[in-house]
């Protein structure tokens, strides 16, 4: 065994893989010719797995391995005479195979027992010079496993087959192998993992001849890579392969067996080597997966943004559907939002505007909740000719069933479209929704027309805006809506509380607030009670803070004990402010500016400014106005502090009502008591259509931009 010593003496000498490249280069000279390497390759896992059934339980003795043939045999004839009619009828398969795996026998069996490894598995290269390399070590472990196979089968008959005891007795095969299983059985275990292992290398240097060259070829990075180590990793598996020969002639008694199992093997540097080219293939070939996948979804991107540039293949919607969403597993990809259940194909949207719906899993119940509302109403209206189809975009980080817990409950409470699963959005669309409609995290609506051209990359600040009345969510539309539009109370709030509505239309003087502190809360309300009582009108209050939870309503409603209103629903307060930053974010994509010292701005930016500039005051802030609040005398606003300061020197004012009414002389009275100390902020999310300056409130200089990161769990 002092052989295998040298043998490891040899590889350290060997080491140098640049000169051993060079070496292994020079024994090969393909000719061309058409050899079915996976043909031979199954065969070869086939016979390995029914001479080695259970590899992967412990092995108890050696004559188990081998007796333990009959119940993988038994159960896998139609397999196996599956294989043989296969390889019986391939032309690729030459005539010269049966001497390729004789000659490469002999080198294994005669020269590897006390020869040189390197030597021989280089014997075995310069015999093959005329194959790929994918065909040299699949004949290699073909004539390896033929050898093993044979042995197998005197093993198993030579109890009960007579000619198999003759060859047994010629060949000196032990009779009672369980005799010295205990010594070889680990050994025993090492080959076998070597000789698997080498096949799983040899399954991954196949897969790189068999990618698609149309997505990526053999000069690509990852490519180029595996061809360079290829070459390697073919003289390295026959390495195991001689080395795995020269044990098995040992343990079968050729050479001395017994004294011979506590000497050096090499078969553990082997089992290393080889375990470190199949680490790098595993990653070589998940590098080259990933590139034809990067290839294929640019292909794909390139396919959608030249379906949505060309004008001739717009006849309908339905082209541009099922490119966005497509069918993969036949069934059809869309769920109904009336029963949840009933799933259809993209043919329901025909000849409709189409809203997709594009968000991740985080979006709020808030959210959902408003956009309902919006939804059912235009049910109502036939003219409304539009859906909404939810493509949630998912990135698989956190536990799968978890995700489809909060997929599935989100997908119950909406009411239109969605699709079937995440998974089903082709991430060539996610790609092209980031790049194209510009999508980050926060949700947008990107309208379709009814031949499908996208009529606006983004309707979410439109549809919170405008609600139905945007429809067909055009730009053009939005700009028709903005031109006949002042700042008004009654643009503030829209429609969000019928009872709002009804008070604006009796001309009632109402007051919006907000602010974190009770205790401004109800000295404000208090107050604002009381100078109406002393003018002798009544002042409709409504609570609009930022930040309404459940337990805040509460709180509020025990304090205030219905002398303002609050709404009960937080999904309305969200909605409010929600609301005036899409009006921002509208008014800025239209090219609204800020008013400066040097030229004039939109004065309904400006105010939408104010407003959320108040919004983000924790010190709290009023805003009273009369009826809608049409022209700049009939709405004063002021922070916390000044309004409530004001309120309570209404004597010094209270001249001023008879002739500008009472939200005229309040807010002429606050324009002239603005103080040089004052602290101001605007926080606003982080996205593109942030505006360039804003100006402060107070003083009407403009404010330092800052950055802001917030996280808010309420």
């Amino acid at each position: 065994m002092g052989s295998l010593s040298v043998s490891s003496k040899k590889m350290v000498s060997v080491s140098d893989e640049t000169a051993l490249r060079k070496k292994i280069l020079g024994t090969h000279a393909y000719d061309g010719g058409i050899f079915d390497t996976e043909a031979i390759l199954s065969t070869v896992e086939g016979i390995l797995d029914l001479v080695t059934p259970g590899f992967d339980v412990v092995i108890p003795n050696v004559t188990t391995i081998f007796h333990g043939v009959d119940a993988t045999l038994n159960g896998s004839v139609g397999h196996v005479e599956k294989r043989i009619a296969r390889l019986g009828g391939l032309e690729s398969v030459p005539d010269t195979l049966p001497y390729l795996l004789h000659k490469i026998s002999c080198v294994l069996t005669c020269k590897c027992s006390g020869g040189d490894s390197h030597a021989s598995a280089m014997e075995i290269l310069k015999l093959l010079s005329t194959y790929t390399w994918e065909a040299k070590i699949v004949i290699v472990l073909a004539s390896y496993v033929v050898d093993y196979a044979q042995f197998s089968l005197i093993t198993k008959l030579y109890t009960t087959n007579p000619l198999a005891r003759l060859i047994a007795v010629l060949k000196q095969i032990p009779e009672n192998l369980d005799d010295i299983s205990l010594v070889i059985k680990s050994k025993f275990e090492t080959i076998i993992k070597l000789v698997k292992v080498s096949i799983e290398v040899t399954r991954l240097i196949t897969k790189f001849s068999n990618l698609p060259s149309k997505y990526i070829s053999n000069d690509a990075e990852p490519m180029v890579v595996a061809l360079t180590q290829i070459p390697i990793a073919v003289y390295w598996i026959t390495r195991v392969i001689v080395a795995c020969a020269a044990q098995i002639t040992e343990i079968l008694g050729i050479s001395e067996v017994i004294s011979s199992y506590t000497e050096t093997w090499d078969l553990p540097s082997l089992e290393q080597k080889i375990s470190s080219i199949q680490i790098t293939f595993q990653i070589q070939i998940g590098l080259c997966y990933k590139y034809i996948e990067e290839k294929k979804q640019a292909e794909y991107v390139h396919r959608i943004r030249e379906m949505f540039e060309q004008t001739t293949v717009h006849v309908d919607n339905q082209i541009i559907l099922q490119i966005i969403i497509s069918v993969q597993d036949g069934a059809l990809p869309l769920i109904s939002g009336i029963d949840k259940t009933t799933t259809v194909g993209v043919e329901v949207l025909k000849g409709k505007t189409v809203l997709l719906f594009i968000s991740d899993l985080n979006i709020s119940h808030d959210e959902i909740f408003i956009l309902t509302q919006i939804y059912q109403a235009s049910r109502k209206l036939a003219e409304l000719q539009y859906e909404i189809v939810w493509l949630p975009m998912v990135e698989y980080v956190e536990v799968e069933e978890e995700l489809e817990l909060k997929f599935e409950g989100l997908k119950k409470k909406m009411p239109w479209y969605t699709l079937r699963h995440p998974g089903l959005l082709e991430p060539a669309v996610v790609k092209y929704v980031k790049e194209e409609w510009h999508y980050s995290k926060k949700t947008i609506l990107v309208a379709l027309d009814p031949k499908g051209k996208v009529s606006s990359p983004n309707a979410y600040h439109m549809l919170w805006t405008w609600g139905n009345a945007a429809y067909p969510f055009t730009q053009t539309r939005e700009r028709e809506i903005w031109s006949s539009q002042e700042w008004s109370l009654k643009l503030l709030v829209n429609d969000i509380d019928q009872t709002i509505s009804k008070w604006i239309k009796e001309d009632k003087v109402i007051c919006l607030y907000g602010g974190e502190s009770y205790e401004w809360i109800q000295e404000f309300v208090t107050t604002t009670k009381e100078v109406a009582n002393a003018v002798g009108i009544k002042v409709e209050m409504v609570y609009v803070g930022k930040n309404t939870t459940k337990e805040r309503i509460k709180k509020l409603t025990e304090i205030l004990g219905g002398r303002s209103l609050i709404w009960e629903n937080p999904a309305f307060t969200w909605y409010f402010w929600t609301r005036i930053q899409s009006m921002m974010y509208s008014k800025i994509h239209h090219g609204a500016k800020v008013a400066t010292t040097k030229e004039s701005g939109d004065y309904i930016l400006v105010e939408v400014l104010n407003m959320l500039t108040l919004g983000g005051s924790d010190s709290g802030w009023g805003m009273i106005s009369q009826g809608g609040g049409v022209g700049p005398e009939k709405i004063a606003r002021a922070k916390g502090d000044m309004i409530v300061k004001a309120l309570a020197e209404y004597k010094t004012w209270s001249v001023e009502v008879k002739q500008k009414g009472f939200v005229g002389a309040l807010n002429a009275y606050l324009a002239g008591r603005h103080t040089k100390e004052h602290c101001n902020r605007l926080i606003l999310p982080g996205i593109d259509d942030i505006p360039e300056m804003v100006v402060c409130t107070e003083c009407h200089r403009p404010m330092e931009k800052y950055i802001m990161y917030r996280c808010c769990n309420e």
